[in-house]
């Protein structure tokens, strides 16, 4: 009974210290991430966060409505970490990538209509250790 309770205890004490960490670098790169993301824009509500390794990319989807001004911001625990996001639409066709203005950590998009679309992530940067990354997306009202 007792090496049962000391092997629960341990367990729960290592998942709460593996949250907490998680929930440190969330807050750290919502810090990071709002440096680019100025207050004229509301943020859609969603959490684009995702664990990654060098040399992996990892995609969210999301809906953007016509005519409504965008921001889209990447960053990582790096504060210049070289993050490319790509938007592309459901057929895989490019509509943007970052990594032709110089892997800028936002962008601002415009849409004429309704597009659902699929945002590829991927770091560029040799310092770059497995973690996490973020997407901030808003809209101007």
């Amino acid at each position: 009974m007792n090496r049962t309770l000391t092997i629960a205890f341990v367990t729960l004490a290592f998942l709460t210290l593996l949250s907490r960490s998680a929930v440190g670098q969330l807050n750290q790169l919502q810090h990071i991430c709002s440096l680019y993301f100025s207050p004229e824009y509301i943020t859609d509500g969603q959490e684009y966060f995702a664990q990654l390794k060098p040399d992996q990319k990892v995609e969210f989807r999301t809906t953007f409505f016509g005519d409504n001004t965008y921001r889209i911001v990447a960053c990582t625990n790096l504060r210049r970490s070289d993050v490319i996001f790509s938007v592309y639409d459901t057929e895989k066709n490019l509509l943007f990538t970052n990594a032709n203005y110089n892997n800028s950590p936002y962008w601002d998009f415009r849409f004429s209509s309704s597009v659902t679309c699929i945002i590829q992530v991927d770091v560029q940067n040799q310092k770059f250790t497995p973690g996490y990354v973020m997407l901030l997306i808003g809209y101007k009202p």
